[in-house]
């Protein structure tokens, strides 16, 4: 439940404080920016941490 809700305080709080300088929502939808970013922590993941915990992280996020 708190990951649930986690997610939408982090979002609310970017969108938010984005269109507070009155931001383009638009600019934030990169493609290819979302996935060198969202790449570059999946690799950071994967050399960074034991196959015990990486099958444990992906059971765990299966649950949420």
């Amino acid at each position: 439940m708190f990951v649930i809700v986690g997610m939408v305080v982090v979002i609310a709080a970017v969108l938010g404080g984005f269109l507070m300088e009155r931001g383009s929502l638009l600019v934030l939808m990169q493609p290819a920016e979302l996935i060198i970013i969202g790449g570059a922590a999946a690799g950071t993941l994967l050399i960074a941490n034991p196959m015990r915990l990486l099958k444990e992280i992906a059971a765990r996020g299966r649950r949420v």
